[in-house]
């Protein structure tokens, strides 16, 4: 499902639905965040099942109280997930491959994957506490490959899911699809009206005629 390429494909679109900021009890003054979003993997379906290694780059003192992957509704909908434990042989493959700052931790999972299933779903991530100020946001990187693949020297796909602060919660945050910026506007051309492009042609004036004398006159200066 991550393709024949090495390396990192960025082929995870996440796109926000709903968000919520519950409150933590275990945590006063803090909230949870609560994201659903609609995830589109751009990658060739894979032959047969198989099970899929993923992370979640998350902060050290959060814990993921809630994260399902749903291919259909039902309760027979949901892409079977197993926890790992903290710091697995997953987890130091993405921290040497993607790297972690000292107050991040990769969150890792093993999932069983059926083609049946298809590249479109819908998940629900909870962390817990969301200490971001309200102003900010965070930022969850999502990395997955086939389980026995190697985030470091195999293929993976990766996505990108930011987790915005209460004032920045109605903004549509867009990084893109393939890790570039937004396509810039088509410049608008200034059309030149057609009269104005083309030069004006002087007119044509008949030759003016010496006006004809009365023969009365004629015979005066004679």
């Amino acid at each position: 499902m991550s393709g024949n390429r090495k390396g990192g494909q960025h082929k995870l679109v996440i796109t926000k639905k709903s968000l919520q900021y519950p409150v933590d009890p275990g945590n006063p003054g803090n909230v949870k965040i609560e994201k659903e979003s609609d995830v589109a993997a751009e990658t060739p379906l894979p032959q047969q099942a198989l099970q899929l290694k993923l992370g979640l780059r998350i902060r050290q003192a959060q814990t993921v109280e809630l994260f399902e992957v749903r291919f259909k509704p039902g309760p027979d909908g949901l892409l079977p997930l197993h926890v790992q434990p903290a710091d697995d042989p997953i987890a130091q493959d993405l921290t040497a491959t993607l790297g972690r700052a000292p107050d991040e931790r990769w969150a890792t999972f093993l999932a069983d994957y059926d083609p049946l299933f298809g590249a479109k779903f819908k998940t629900t991530l909870r962390l817990s506490p969301f200490a971001v100020h309200d102003n900010g946001f965070q930022v969850v990187t999502v990395a997955f490959t086939h389980a026995n693949h190697s985030f470091a020297r195999d293929n993976y796909v990766f996505g990108i899911s930011l987790l915005p602060g209460k004032n920045n919660a109605g903004v549509q945050l867009n990084l893109g699809t393939g890790g570039g910026g937004a396509a810039a506007a088509p410049k608008k051309t200034k059309k030149t009206p057609a009269t104005a492009s083309k030069a004006k042609k002087p007119s044509k004036k008949s030759p003016k005629k010496s006006p004809k004398r009365s023969r009365g006159a004629a015979r005066r200066t004679r």
